[in-house]
C-alpha cells in the first residue's frame, strides 16, 4: 500500500445531501453547500479543489484543478475588514448581500483580482476570500504554461501562492461576479476526502481594520508550502 504524504493524502469519498458526484472520488459542492457560517466555510475550503474550466490555445477544453490552501473569512458589517463593514452597501458589495453560493470577484489597486465566495444566508454580507493552492496532480496543463521555466509553471508550489497570483493563473476576473459556485460558470469547487491539518492566522493587508486586524480568520492547510505566508 502507498505510504500517505501529508502534502497529498490518500483520500476517500462520501455521499452527502450537499454534493453531487462528480467522478469516481470526487464531488461537485452545490452552492447550498456555501450557505453556512462562513468561518465553517473558510475552514472546510482546506483541501476541497478549486476547478477552473478554461479553452487552451490550441482550442482543447482543459480543466485545471488546484487544491485549496489558504483562505480568509470576512464576516459582515460588524468585521471593519470586510467590504460591508457598517452597512456599506454599494454596487460593487450589493452580491455580498446575496444567499450564499455566488462568486464576489473584485479588482484590487487596479492590477489584481480577488476571488470571494459568498456565504452564509442572504442579507447577511460575509464571504471567504480564496487565498493560496496548488495544482494538483490530476490537473490539466496549458500548453504555453509548460513552456516556461520550470519554478513558472503552474505546477510549482508558489504559483499560485497570493490571491492575485491564483486569479491570474487560472484566469479568474469579474466576469465571474455574481455566478454561480458551479460547473455552469466554469468554475467550482468538489470534494474529494483531502483533510490536511489546519492553523488559524491572523489576515493578512488589513491593518486599516482597527482590533479586527487580529482577529484569527485566516484558515491555512498547517505548515504547507503553497502558502502565501505562514
Amino acid at each position: 500500500m502507498r505510504k500517505p504524504n501529508k502534502f497529498n493524502p490518500d483520500i476517500n469519498s462520501e455521499s452527502s445531501t450537499l454534493m453531487k458526484e462528480s467522478s469516481a472520488k470526487s464531488f461537485v459542492l452545490e452552492p447550498t453547500w456555501f450557505n453556512r457560517p462562513t468561518c465553517v466555510v473558510a475552514a472546510d475550503l482546506i483541501g476541497k479543489v478549486l476547478c477552473r474550466r478554461l479553452t487552451d490555445s490550441d482550442g482543447v477544453v482543459k480543466i485545471l484543478r488546484a487544491r485549496i490552501s489558504e483562505t480568509e473569512a470576512y464576516i459582515g458589517e460588524d468585521d471593519a475588514a470586510c467590504h460591508a463593514h457598517a452597512g456599506t452597501r454599494t454596487s460593487r458589495t450589493e452580491i455580498m448581500y446575496e444567499q450564499g453560493g455566488v462568486f464576489y470577484v473584485y479588482l484590487t489597486y487596479g492590477i489584481h483580482h480577488m476571488l470571494n465566495l459568498i456565504t452564509g444566508p442572504a442579507e447577511s454580507p460575509e464571504s471567504v476570500l480564496i487565498r493560496a493552492g496548488y495544482l494538483t496532480d490530476n490537473s490539466d496543463r496549458l500548453q504555453d504554461e509548460q513552456q516556461l521555466s520550470t519554478d513558472k509553471q503552474l505546477t510549482h508550489l508558489k504559483q499560485l501562492a497570493g490571491p492575485g497570483k491564483l486569479t491570474k493563473r487560472l484566469q479568474i476576473d469579474r466576469t465571474l461576479y455574481g455566478q454561480p459556485i458551479a460547473p455552469i460558470a466554469d468554475l467550482w469547487v468538489e470534494d474529494d476526502g483531502c483533510t490536511p491539518p489546519i492553523s488559524l492566522r491572523p489576515r493578512i493587508g488589513i491593518d486599516y481594520a482597527g482590533e479586527a486586524k487580529s482577529w484569527l480568520l485566516r484558515y491555512v492547510w498547517t505548515d504547507h508550502p503553497s502558502l502565501s505566508k505562514k
